[in-house]
C-alpha cells in the first residue's frame, strides 16, 4: 500500500493549544494498483516532553487490514506534521 495525498483536510477548532483534532480523505493505492479512499478523523497531541502522540479513526471499510493502514496513516501524518503542511 501506497499513500498518496490527503485531500479536504478540515481542523476543528479547539481550545487546547497542545492538541489539533483534524478530518480528511486518504488516497492510497493497494497491491494491484487501484486507487482507494479512506475518511478518516485523527488527533495530533503533544506531551509535556514535546512527543506526538497521534490516534486516527478510519470511518469506512477497507479491503486491507487495518493495522497496517493505520500504521501507515500515521508515518504520514507525521511527516506532514514535520513538514508543516497541516494546517
Amino acid at each position: 500500500m501506497e499513500i498518496i495525498g490527503l485531500k479536504n483536510i478540515k481542523k476543528k477548532d479547539i481550545p487546547l493549544h497542545y492538541r489539533n483534532e483534524y478530518s480528511g480523505d486518504f488516497t492510497f493505492k493497494d497491491f494491484t494498483g487501484k486507487e482507494e479512499y479512506v475518511s478518516a478523523e485523527f488527533i495530533l497531541e503533544r506531551n509535556a516532553l514535546g512527543q506526538v502522540n497521534i490516534d486516527i479513526e478510519v470511518k469506512n471499510d477497507l479491503d486491507y487490514p487495518l493495522l497496517s493502514t493505520i500504521s501507515k496513516l500515521k508515518t504520514y501524518i507525521i511527516n506532514l506534521d514535520k513538514d508543516g503542511n497541516l494546517p
